[in-house]
């Protein structure tokens, strides 16, 4: 029963991932965590994070924006592996209810705002540091990663592919430290096994989805889910 209520959340959050190209795991880590136990969802989580995050980069790979890759993925992994490395030093849930609230303001303002309002250059390169700090941390700085994309890739096709991209490369990397301290027991390599079916029907539906939104209405449902990110690290934190 846990492992059938965590597939439905599975299929239901990666189907929204496919469709934004992000939000995948905040959606199913809580009820991952809760069913199956946080090491074995993380572990389950970055495994197919790499995998349907992957396919739907490898389906659409023409709008990939190459030269925001570059720099997302070049200016994050830094900031990534030093976040890693603070969360096993330092004591992190205040920040991370204080990053809650500023997501959720974020969501809230860009929601409510009639005209998008542009941050410098100098401010993107730093939410584009902390988002790897924070992933690193946290392992969910996406959502001001997503500040950072709304601003620089306009097309919501190359939104989308290019954070998928970069989701699968850090999931990848993820996975591999997750492999390497022994979380991949018999246990989670059946859920993962379990999940390849859902993940590739979850990208297909949500690729086909995506199609029928309209920019305006794929940047509002970008901002409602920052919204939700932000309390559920409120909630979580």
């Amino acid at each position: 029963m846990q492992k059938a209520l965590f597939l439905a959340a599975f299929f239901f959050a990666y189907t929204i991932q496919a469709i934004t190209g992000f939000a995948g795991n905040i959606f199913a880590m809580p009820v991952g965590t809760n069913l199956l136990g946080l090491e074995s969802s993380v572990a389950i989580l970055n495994a197919m994070g790499f995998f349907a995050c992957g396919l739907l980069a490898l389906m659409n790979i023409k709008h990939v924006n190459w030269r925001e890759l570059g720099k997302i993925v070049g200016t994050m992994l830094p900031f990534v592996l030093v976040g890693i490395w603070l969360d096993t030093v330092l004591p992190l849930h205040v920040l991370l209810r204080i990053y809650g609230v500023v997501i959720v303001a974020v969501g809230l303002k860009n929601l409510l705002s009639k005209r998008q309002k542009f941050l410098p250059e100098w401010a993107l390169w730093v939410i584009l540091a902390l988002a790897g700090l924070i992933q690193g941390m946290f392992v969910s700085g996406g959502a001001l990663l997503v500040i950072y994309a709304v601003q620089k890739i306009k097309d919501k096709q190359q939104f989308r592919t290019t954070l998928s991209m970069v989701w699968a490369i850090l999931n990848l990397i993820y996975a591999l430290i997750a492999l390497s301290q022994g979380h991949f027991t018999g246990e989670v390599v059946q859920v993962v096994l379990m999940c390849v079916p859902l993940a590739v029907l979850a990208t297909f539906i949500g690729n086909r989805l995506q199609r029928r939104i309209s920019q305006e209405k794929f940047l509002k449902l970008t901002y409602v889910l920052l919204l939700f990110v932000g309390a559920m690290l409120l909630i979580t934190s």
